[in-house]
């Protein structure tokens, strides 16, 4: 019996932190699957705050372009490319936005790719959620909830913006 409970209280536990806000989640628009949009913690005022998006998968047979993202309480965000040098970080605008590939995907993380959001006027507390839209160039507008995580998923170092441009066909 000792070992059933084992085994019933290790899959009540794995239950509970899948049902957690923080657990990783999928949306799927269309052909589109995207993995776990997040939003960095911010408070009411802040000047800034970056999001991500673990993955985008294309399972159609037509290319398909991440141009944008809005979310609710901060606004439009603007497409960075994450750049390290040295150890440094810094980032440029990506102008044309990022081709997803027919049957391929494309990744945006801390050390990779971001949005960045400004003039934050609703408060984003870890481990809720908030509306938004990841916009493409075909599909337009796509709902999408992301989940606000601490400051650690952010970007390392500061990544600050240079001039300059990413174009989506050169930002693989």
């Amino acid at each position: 019996m000792k070992v059933s409970f084992s085994w019933f209280a290790l899959a009540a536990a794995v239950a509970i932190g899948l049902a957690s806000p923080a657990s990783a989640h999928q949306e799927v628009a269309g052909n589109l699957k995207i993995e776990h949009p997040w939003i960095r913690v911010a408070a009411v005022g802040a000047s800034s705050t970056y999001a991500g998006v673990i993955e985008i998968k294309n399972d159609g047979d037509e290319p398909e372009t991440l141009i944008g993202a809005t979310v609710d309480g901060a606004g439009t965000g603007v497409l960075y490319q994450i750049i390290e040098k040295d150890g440094h970080f810094s980032s440029k605008v990506v102008l044309h936005g990022l081709l997803i590939p027919p049957h391929g995907s494309i990744k945006l993380s801390t050390t990779t790719y971001q949005f960045k959001f400004t003039k934050i006027t609703k408060s984003l507390g870890k481990d809720s959620t908030v509306n938004g839209t990841l916009v493409f160039e075909k599909m337009h507008s796509v709902p999408v909830h992301f989940l606000v995580e601490p400051s650690d998923t952010g970007p390392k170092g500061d990544a600050t913006p240079q001039q300059g441009a990413v174009h989506g066909d050169h930002a693989k």
